[in-house]
């Protein structure tokens, strides 16, 4: 299964049955989350075999059954971001560590789904104690749950493509943009929200609006991984924040094909 095969086949699945994960695919999901750690300068954690893998925390949405396994989603407060793109990200505390989550945790959720498994972010009630292991200056964002599941996920939820996205009002729209936002739309985001605005600019380079929305930053972060993949080999150049202002006055929708 490649990477946007999985992207389509991902959904949220709640309910896991008690049948245990094989080890050769637990040693990929480690060897997978050790590089995305490397990669981000996060401290993401994977806990297996567990009689609730939740530790008896409360779900921020949804009703979670049978989680024995599951991927905790840690960063430090502080730091530099290696992403770039995501704009306006100064508005809101955490923004950088909750769009390096969104980014590297879906990495990681579509790694769990190309081994045929099942998985659902999650946000836990104030999860102070568990399995994991945070370090001073660390906090636990969010909770990949996986495993085999009890039941098949919902079908995906979208807005239509031309509210995720905006374009110079004079220009052709390349392919390569047009697929990177439809694989965003496939994306997960708290509630379904779809909390961004992905805006190509006069120069070909991209940058992301996150907008109004629970964890919006964390649900640009993931439609960032998959606007990635969905350009396949258009190497996306992403654009920061000082640079993007100056051509918001031009944007306008991206219309139909």
């Amino acid at each position: 299964m490649d990477l946007h095969e999985a992207m389509e086949r991902r959904h949220a699945v709640r309910l896991y049955t008690d049948e245990a994960v094989d080890d050769a695919d637990l040693r990929e999901l480690e060897n997978l989350i050790g590089r995305c750690n490397a990669e981000s300068g996060l401290h993401c954690q994977m806990a297996h075999g567990l009689d609730d893998a939740f530790c008896g925390h409360a779900t921020h949405y949804g009703r979670f059954r049978g989680v024995h396994n599951a991927v905790a989603l840690i960063g430090p407060d502080q730091g530099t971001d290696p992403l770039t793109g995501i704009i306006d990200a100064g508005r809101e505390p955490q923004a950088s560590l909750q769009t390096r989550i969104g980014y590297f945790g879906e990495r990681i959720c579509l790694g769990i789904v190309q081994m045929n498994l099942e998985t659902c972010w999650a946000v836990l009630d104030d999860p102070r104690d568990g399995w994991w292991s945070l370090i001073p200056g660390e906090r636990l964002v969010c909770v990949l749950s996986f495993g085999h599941g009890a039941r098949a996920g919902g079908r995906h939820h979208s807005k239509p493509l031309d509210r995720l996205c905006a374009v110079p009002s004079h220009r052709a729209v390349p392919g390569w943009f047009r697929e990177g936002v439809r694989a965003a739309s496939l994306a997960p985001t708290s509630l379904s929200e779809q909390p961004f605005v992905f805006v190509l600019h006069e120069d070909d380079s991209v940058s992301i609006r996150p907008t109004e929305g629970l964890f919006a930053y964390v649900g640009a972060g993931c439609a960032r991984c998959h606007f990635e993949i969905g350009a396949g080999g258009h190497h996306v150049r992403w654009r920061g924040r000082d640079a993007d202002h100056a051509t918001r006055s031009r944007e306008v929708a991206l219309g139909p094909s």
